[in-house]
């Protein structure tokens, strides 16, 4: 399942008991339904009772095989949707005074589970949105939803129109473009030009970022591994790097 647009919603499974309670922490309202094993809900249902919530049994099917997110003894319903492209810009619009913001950005990153591992780093370093492309990107999904473990509590993925628009429109409200390539500067090259407010820009797994979102980057950065090593990291592992350094090291 994925969201078909910006601002639709889907109902998705979320496994685990700390990612059910991020969202009743966080996004209450978007919590539909609460399943519990009944060897769960010693551990569970106190924890549940906090938020009001009153888990409902289920009997995982014997011939159930176990995989990844689906045989967790805790999980719930949720009805979580993409931020509007007008409600971002009106965020953004109320953080004009602020002298930092970091906001990440995703180039055709086809694999859901990577979306989910960006969304939940992001989260966990305070970035409030993701923006995405709504065409040839992955959007929300079980996948992503459950590899972010309860990122998409603090973190929207906002879905545009034209990335490469949107970005021309962040320039002129103060952001610097900063976009991820293997030929980049070095990370303490673009830290010592002490930019404010930073749109960190991802490409795809396969062929990085795509020209036209290149042209719209101020500056290229890339991390340095140790001579001899890999050529590259995986997306969302180098995501993770430069969010962490561009972002709360400032």
């Amino acid at each position: 399942m994925k969201a078909r647009s910006s601002g639709s919603s889907d109902v998705f499974r979320v496994d685990g008991l700390a990612s059910v309670l991020e969202y009743l922490r966080h996004k209450p309202t978007i919590v539909k339904a609460v399943y519990c094993t009944d060897a769960a809900v010693r551990e569970a249902a106190p924890l549940l009772q906090e938020f009001g919530v009153v888990p409902k049994r289920f009997v995982p099917p014997k011939d159930e095989v176990p995989s990844a997110g689906r045989n967790s003894p805790v999980w719930a319903e949720i009805a979580l949707e993409s931020l509007d492209q007008g409600d971002f810009f009106a965020r953004v619009r109320q953080r004009e005074g602020q002298k930092e913001d970091l906001i990440l950005a995703l180039d055709h990153v086809v694999d859901p589970r990577n979306v989910g591992a960006m969304v939940r780093t992001a989260a966990f370093f305070g970035i409030r949105e993701v923006l995405v492309p709504e065409r040839r990107q992955a959007l929300l999904a079980n996948a992503s939803v459950n590899t972010a473990q309860g990122g998409f509590a603090l973190c929207d993925l906002v879905v545009v129109v034209n990335l490469g628009r949107t970005l021309e429109e962040l320039k002129e409200l103060g952001y610097w473009i900063i976009g991820a390539d293997m030929g980049g500067e070095t990370i303490d090259a673009i830290r010592s030009s002490n930019y404010g407010k930073i749109i960190l820009v991802m490409g795809s797994e396969e062929s990085g970022l795509a020209p036209g979102i290149r042209s719209k980057c101020d500056r290229m950065v890339s991390i340095f591994g140790k001579a001899g090593g890999l050529e590259s990291l995986n997306v969302s592992v180098a995501a993770g790097i430069l969010m962490q350094q561009l972002g709360t090291s400032r």
